[in-house]
Parts: C-alpha cells; structure tokens; sequence
C-alpha cells in the first residue's frame, strides 16, 4: 500500500525523531507553492543545527511541496458522487505520481469522466473537490509544464458539466506570481464557491516568506481574487481547507507557526469569510506547546457546527516524536477539542477526512491500528460526533496481512455517507481505491473508482 506521506510537518517531525507510520495510511493535500528560495523541505529539514535553521525547517516544511492526490469524493446524492484522485512526483518531493483519476458515481456503479487539462500539462495533482448539483461540480490543485524538479507550479481549477472536467477561467493571481497552488474548495451554491490556496514571488513583492496566502471566489462563470496576504511575521499563518456553510459563511482553516528561542509551535488557525472579509475565530486550540499540527479536513454544515480533523504531532524536538488524531468542533462560538475512545490496545490513530451535515453532527473517518511499526496492519475507521463526542463505528476488518483506510468521506443531511480510502496487503507499495458506504446503521466495503 501507498506508505503515509502526512505532510511535510509530519515529515519534519520524522526527520527529528524518526517516528514510525503504517505503511498503508494516507492523506489529504497540503501542497504548497515552493519556497521562493527553491529550497527544497528535506534539504532544510537536514540542515537544522541551530534555531534559526530549525525555523527555516519548519518554515519550508509548511510552505513546500506536501502529499497530494489522495482519493477524495464530493457527494450531492447517495447515488451521485465525484471522486477524484492524482498526484504529480514533483510535489510529493520526488515520490511516485500517480495518475489522475475521476469517476462519477451514478447508481451503484463508477463511471470513469474526461479530464481536459491546461494546455501544455506535464502532471497535475487533484487537492479539493466540491458539488452542488449533478452538473455542478468544481476539482482545484495545481499544474506542471515541465517535467523538471525546479518546473514552476500552476493554479489548476476544473469545473464538471455532468460529462467531463474542463479548465475553468483564468484564475487570477497577485501580480508577480511565479508558482501558485489551490489547496481547498467548497461550495454554498452552484453560484457561491471559495478556494484557498497559496502564491509565491519574490521576496520584494510577497515579504520575506515569499509566498501569500489567496482566497478566490466562484460565481459559476468566473473567478475573483479577494484575498492575497502575506504568511510571514513572528506568527506565520498559512490557509489550507475551505467549508462554507452558506455564501455568508466559510470557515478557512489552516496552521499558525510561532518560533522562539528554543522551539517552535504549529496549531490550528481559523479564520470566517462572510463574503468580504475574514474574522478570526475565538481559540482554536489543536496542538499544544512545542507540537505540529496538521489540519487535513475541515467542514460545515450550520454557522455552529463545523469540524477540522488532521494530526497532532508531539515531541517534535525529541527522539521520540508522537502522532495523534485530533479533531475539533466549532459551536458557533468558540473550538473545542472533540473526544474519542479508540479501541483497547490502539496505538495509531489518524483521522484523514470529516463531514458535518447536521445541527451537531459531523463524520471523521481515517485508521487506526495497534502498532506503530510501519510494515504493521491498520484498518479503515470512521466516527460519529455528536457535539465534541465521538463514537466509534465498526468498519469491516479487511484479511489477514491486508489493511484498509478512509481518506474522505461526504455525507448527505440525511446522515448517510461514503467514504473513499484505499484497501491491499500491508507490506506492498501501491494497492488499490476501494469506497465505503454508510447506510445510518452499518459501514459496507466497495470497490473504488
């Protein structure tokens, strides 16, 4: 199976401490414009010696090429849904690519959809995707045009006719733009989507980091630039997932990154977008001193119920760095921290994906397992919240030696979701999609798309 390439954070802690992850688990996108240095995020990971480097590290590892490509799915029906999947070699940091893929769901069965890139594509990776309607569906990520590792990296945004994917506009960019990325995408109405994402430049136009952070919006025909704000300063934000709940509220979530003297802090940052301008929301809290976190999924389904899932990591600065799922609700007025008993004996647990649909509800899916040893088995996991509670649903085991893992999942308000992941033996280096399906009562196992 696909080994876990978190993101370049979870690798930076790995890099420090050498921490295990299951080989099969996989996650969401966060892939980022390059560092307009062209610093590449292991070349500076292996540079830490003193604390500026080490803020550097953590610097590029935010800002650097992450894992991408990750089955994701958008549904609008129990019986008409989107999947997407594809990632570029150059920004998984010279890992595999793997091809695009997109099928819709009519019925019971996948049918494959045409894809129309830019002109001139080499690769692409697929980061977000997000439906409205049967024939209203957007996919984002970024583009190459050349093959090379230094090759510039391009916004992608995809739109769905009900018959095949086709560039949408121009996206437009912050002038001096020279590589630019869409990290997330949701929709309100077939009318009303936000995009976020990042561009870089140089340092004269886009500050010392080089990179800004963009927030885009789609009216069905065209997209705006409505944001492009700088990630530096003592606290370094960076946004990554979008969730709009309806057009007067989004919820854009992503990290902020402090540096001492001695450490440095990545926690969860979020901020709503009522349509013109962003507010900052009352203490989010993920991460605690000296952790990273990773946010992967965020969703809303009410001004008052949304969630963010993604990793924890602890003990970065130590040999023995930690992993830990970690999801939190918003209530309307504040994060708090959601709760969840994982099974006896459980020693990782990653949750990849989440979707709210109701007043208090939301879905988390990801894996979970009883060893941190990166040969041993983990197996698809999902969980309910009810508010900040969460509780366990039993998901088929897959066989002996084989593993499973949700990457995503969308439910539909009448609580019925499906989720996308990957299955095959857990000592193999690729395997194959497969889906789930909650029917409100039982998780059922599919093939995939």
């Amino acid at each position: 199976m696909r080994r876990i390439v978190i993101s370049g954070l979870v690798a930076l802690a790995a890099v420090f401490g050498g921490a295990a992850v299951p080989a099969i688990a996989m996650a969401h996108s966060t892939a980022a414009v390059r560092p307009a240095s062209g610093v590449r995020p292991t070349s500076a990971v292996r540079a830490v010696s003193a604390v500026v480097m080490r803020a550097r590290a953590a610097r590029a590892a935010i800002e650097a090429d992450g894992p991408s490509g990750e089955p994701l799915i958008s549904c609008v029906l129990t019986t008409d849904c989107l999947g997407v999947e594809g990632s570029s070699s150059l920004s998984t940091g010279g890992g595999p690519s793997i091809p695009i893929r997109v099928a819709r769901l009519t019925g019971s069965s996948w049918k494959g959809v045409g894809v129309a890139l830019p002109k001139g594509t080499k690769s692409a990776d697929l980061n977000g995707v997000a439906c409205k309607g049967a024939k209203s569906c957007l996919v984002v990520g970024d583009y190459y045009t050349s093959t090379s590792q230094s090759a510039a990296n391009h916004a992608l945004a995809l739109s769905y006719n009900g018959t095949s994917l086709k560039p949408t506009p121009t996206v437009p960019l912050p002038k001096g733009t020279t590589d630019a990325v869409l990290t997330g995408v949701s929709c309100a109405t077939t009318s009303y989507c936000v995009a976020v994402g990042q561009a870089a430049g140089n340092t004269a136009a886009f500050g010392d980091s080089g990179s800004l952070n963009i927030v885009e919006t789609w009216n069905g025909a065209k997209w705006t630039l409505h944001l492009a704000a700088s990630t530096a300063g003592a606290a370094m934000v960076q946004l990554i997932n979008a969730s709009c709940a309806t057009s007067a509220f989004c919820v854009l979530t992503g990290t902020v990154s402090s540096f001492s003297a001695s450490s440095f802090t990545v926690k969860l940052y979020a901020e709503s977008w009522n349509g013109k301008k962003l507010t900052v929301m009352k203490s989010a809290t993920a991460g605690g001193a000296g952790d990273v976190f990773e946010p992967l999924s965020a969703s809303c389904a009410t001004a008052s119920n949304c969630a963010v899932t993604g990793v924890d990591v602890g003990n970065v600065s130590s040999n023995t760095p930690t992993l830990a799922a970690l999801t939190e609700i918003w209530n309307g007025k504040t994060w708090q921290p959601a709760k969840v008993a994982w099974p006896k004996g459980t020693e990782q647990s990653l949750t990849l994906g989440v979707s709210c649909y109701g007043a208090h509800t939301c879905e988390v899916v990801g894996t979970d397992g009883a060893s941190t040893a990166e040969t041993a088995p983990s197996r698809a996991a999902a969980v309910s919240f009810k508010g900040t509670a969460g509780t366990l649903q039993a998901v088929p085991a897959p066989p002996k030696g084989y593993s499973t893992v949700f990457a995503d999942v969308s439910c539909l308000p009448s609580g019925s979701c499906r989720a996308t992941g990957d299955t095959g033996k857990t000592t193999a280096s690729t395997g194959a999609l497969m889906t789930g399906v909650w029917n409100g009562k039982a998780w059922k196992l599919d093939p995939g798309f």
